[in-house]
């Protein structure tokens, strides 16, 4: 199959674009989308980009799990929102969130805690300062269970 030129900086562009960090084909998608690039020259460019290995929807998956919980220390809900957000296949997600660090996730439900706690010292309404945290370690990815845990 002969490329066009049009299609050939389509391609070499989200090489560099994956080449930069992991990206999901959602993304690819999307991007190939706001330039304007029809079906077809978004069906040659992921299949071209997993064929080369710019695209691994595994590597994206356990690059993703691995930044949003030791960066951004995110909880294993949140995590998965974003995860489902990037339309990754259900069964690949619940894969790789089999070996997810629980007992780092409860060290960084711990820290979210602690640290919203300082921060709301002034609060001296004992049931509200709870409800505080609570909304606020839901809103990081945790589960309620875990949260209640706490208290």
């Amino acid at each position: 199959m002969s490329m066009s030129a049009e299609l050939s900086q389509l391609l070499q562009e989200m090489e560099r674009f994956c080449a930069y960090q992991e990206r999901s084909p959602f993304e690819i998608r999307k991007k190939l989308l706001r330039k304007g690039a029809p079906e077809e020259a978004i069906l040659f460019c992921l299949k071209s980009l997993n064929e080369k290995n710019f695209l691994n929807e595994v590597r994206f998956v356990q690059s993703y799990i691995e930044g949003k919980s030791s960066i951004k220390k995110w909880g294993i809900h949140k995590i998965y929102a974003g995860l489902k957000a990037h339309r990754i296949p259900e069964s690949l997600i619940q894969e790789q969130l089999q070996s997810f660090d629980k007992k780092g996730n409860q060290e960084r439900l711990l820290l979210w805690f602690q640290k919203k706690e300082k921060s709301l010292s002034s609060e001296s309404d004992p049931k509200k300062k709870k409800q505080k945290i609570v909304r606020y370690l839901l809103s990081k990815g945790f589960s309620f269970e875990d949260i209640m845990n706490l208290f």
